[in-house]
């Protein structure tokens, strides 16, 4: 039987997740004694605004709920699960098998939607060889097609395409697949069923350069009208045909940002001409765009959102935000680190200064051509960055700064219970400089099998911890779309307020991992007064019961412990 105490914050917990509320992150090494760190948040702490918040999901004014609140889970086909043997490629980059496909995908969407997800992105689907040719590596990646309007046999047919897409629409999921619109394989189909010609060209674009396409492959000549009629029927053929809800979008550099602006208007126009049922009722398909562009926010801005009056892509993926959490938390793949909390606030503040109003960052830890977060823990120790790796507690604070900003997120599969890839904590550099003994390289040794079942307990709890954060972002506007006012971050903790309306959350992190920090903070920091002015809070190592913390005058006092995060809110009234 539970006791009253389990009881209580059982129920208060349950009652959190059906309204607003908030969640954080941090974490890194430090030097120095063990004697504690001391901190005071006060009100006027609160009113110094580091971040501007004009930022598309930071502004309640802008802000669109479902846009903002996109949770995705990034899936590499090729490697994920095999769900057909008859068809699978058996070769390809990375440590996998090589065995995936889509129906892999179906097979395991109730597994998904259970970690709080509410959307996938495929990468490429299209054809890159036909049955009766001899496959390589680069063909199982999907991303070198040679037929935009076909599913490849190795992965699947149009059925189980429909399929895959009716059955995550019947889970309250969207479906979002990979469009490679600047290269192909140079046996490309250049003509479109509406009998559109594709331009092709061997010189290909990049941010502000170009370069050969290299052997067997041809880059998209997007200086030909005919060129962005055809991609503009690429992308609207998958909304109107199997309903899919938009699109990631490869090497988005490759592009310019005016046909962008064409391409996702078509896309966005397309989604209004069909619905399906989605939780119950009948919706359109969301019509979400985001570019990858590699590149610091400049190139992010100059190439992919271009500006507020002539934007291009409404969304990328925050790459320098992703590298301010990896180096305060291990080192980034060159072996880089910055073990300090505000290295990644001014990452933050970096990208609120250059995007322009209508950017909508996508933040991630990440993706299929990074090393794993947890081979940088690894690394970071190898490397002497680390005293000790605490590799589940820095997982835990990585996911936790991924899920306090506002704006969609991206989990990479296998993230959610921390893998990675044995003995590839520091590349040993061949002739070629890119790939260590055993071949795997930095850009593809992430291409690893799912695993779904089989964790052992320390791999079950960062699972759990990840599903609840999702299940807390899903709820509250204050984490998908809340203002962030900074508290006092500085090197050793991470000290921000998310707000929506009159919901207001704490989110404290300490990034050391030999100091224990006190904090004061004032009540006057929440708008609302809690019954018998008591405050709860949640930490990163005791995620499933709220603590009950009682003032003492109007000052709450919390002692936060080495590589912790806690959450501070009001608790919701009977």
């Amino acid at each position: 039987m539970k006791s009253t105490k389990t009881k209580l914050c059982t129920a208060i917990l349950a009652t959190i997740l059906a309204t607003s509320f908030t969640a954080c992150g941090g974490g890194g090494s430090s030097g120095g004694s063990d004697d504690p760190t001391v901190i005071t948040v006060s009100k006027t702490l609160s009113e110094n605004n580091i971040y501007s918040n004009k930022l598309f999901c930071y502004n309640p004014s802008t802000a669109d709920e479902d846009i903002c609140n996109i949770r995705m889970y990034q899936i590499m086909v090729e490697a994920f699960n095999n769900g057909d043997d008859s068809i699978n490629y058996g070769v390809g980059y990375g440590t996998s098998n090589h065995k995936g496909d889509i129906q892999g995908v179906i097979d395991e969407l109730d597994y998904i939607k259970g970690l709080g997800i509410n959307a996938i992105w495929l990468t490429p689907v299209f054809q890159s060889a036909d049955n009766g040719e001899p496959v390589t590596a680069l063909d199982a990646t999907g991303y070198f097609g040679e037929d935009y309007f076909k599913v490849d046999p190795r992965f699947g047919n149009e059925d189980v395409l429909h399929t895959l897409v009716d059955e995550a629409h019947a889970r309250g999921m969207y479906v979002f697949l990979d469009g490679v619109f600047g290269h192909f394989k140079d046996t490309i189909n250049k003509q479109s069923p509406a009998m559109v010609q594709l331009v092709t060209t061997d010189t290909c674009q990049g941010m502000g350069s170009t370069y050969p396409a290299g052997n067997g492959t041809l880059c998209a000549d997007h200086s030909q009208e005919a060129t962005l009629e055809f991609y503009k029927e690429v992308a609207t053929h998958y909304i109107t045909k199997y309903k899919i809800d938009g699109w990631r979008l490869d090497q988005a550099y490759q592009v310019p940002v005016a046909n962008w602006k064409a391409i996702r208007e078509a896309v966005e126009d397309a989604a209004k001409t069909v619905t399906y049922q989605r939780e119950g009722q009948n919706v359109n398909p969301l019509g979400y765009m985001v570019g990858e562009i590699w590149g610091g926010e400049w190139d992010i801005k100059n190439y992919g959102y271009g500006s507020n009056t002539a934007p291009g892509l409404k969304s990328n993926f925050d790459f320098n935000t992703r590298y301010g959490i990896v180096q305060a938390l291990a080192v980034e793949e060159s072996g880089a680190s910055n073990h300090k909390a505000a290295f990644i606030s001014d990452k933050l503040k970096a990208a609120e200064s250059i995007y322009p109003d209508i950017a909508t960052p996508n933040y991630f830890l990440g993706n299929h051509d990074l090393v794993r977060f947890g081979d940088l823990i690894q690394r970071a120790q190898k490397l002497g960055a680390l005293k000790n790796q605490n590799y589940f507690k820095r997982y835990k604070l990585a996911h936790s700064v991924i899920a306090a900003l506002s704006g969609p997120v991206t989990l990479y599969y296998g993230d959610e219970w921390g893998q990675e890839v044995p003995n590839f904590d520091v590349k040993k550099v061949d002739s070629k400089g890119n790939c260590n003994a055993m071949n795997y390289c930095d850009d593809h040794v992430a291409r690893v099998n799912g695993q779904f079942d089989g964790f052992n307990a320390d791999q079950e709890n960062l699972k759990s911890f990840v599903t609840k954060l999702m299940a807390l972002r899903a709820n509250s506007k204050a984490i998908s779309m809340g203002k962030m006012i900074d508290l006092g971050t500085d090197d050793n903790v991470f000290v921000v307020k998310k707000t929506y309306g009159d919901s207001d959350v704490l989110v404290l992190i300490n990034i050391q991992d030999n100091k224990q920090v006190d904090i004061d903070f004032d009540a006057s920091l929440f708008s609302d007064v809690a019954a018998e002015n008591s405050v709860s809070v949640l930490t990163s190592e005791n995620f499933d019961e709220p603590e009950t913390l009682l003032p003492e005058g109007t000052t709450y006092k919390l002692s936060l412990e080495p590589l912790t995060a806690a959450i501070v809110f009001i608790p919701p009234s009977n």
